[in-house]
């Protein structure tokens, strides 16, 4: 039975695209865009109802009840928690990068030094 559901849901969410894409053809002439777009919205409904019957939605909406709780047990960085780790990281980044670009330029210059000779 759940792979019945699953399935009548993606058969509603297909016909939904088809006649979104095809609904002036169906009817013969001009259609709203506010009238297509209904009815892909009202197929996306429909699909996301009779999937939330099956025994996958179930559980999916058991998962998201659970994620919902330990989203409520999280402590949060205060304000000023999050601007210091910030600029924590953007001085590292720039640390970092300076001292990648020193290992460049000696690296440069060791290799040009071998490759062209001194020449003093």
């Amino acid at each position: 039975m759940n792979i019945l559901k699953i399935g009548l849901a993606l058969a509603i969410l297909v016909a939904g695209i088809y006649g979104y894409y095809n609904l002036p053809n169906l009817m013969g002439g001009e259609v709203s865009p506010l009238a297509t777009f209904a009815v892909l919205l009202v197929s996306i409904v429909a699909a996301a109802a009779v999937a939330a019957t099956s025994e996958s939605g179930q559980a999916l909406i058991e998962f998201s009840k659970g994620s919902q709780i330990e989203l409520k047990k999280m402590v949060w960085p205060t304000r000023q928690e999050t601007f210091q780790t910030t600029g924590i990281v953007m001085v590292m980044v720039v640390l970092v990068a300076l001292f990648l670009w020193a290992i460049d330029v000696a690296v440069f210059n060791v290799i040009y030094d071998l490759l062209l000779g001194v020449d003093d």
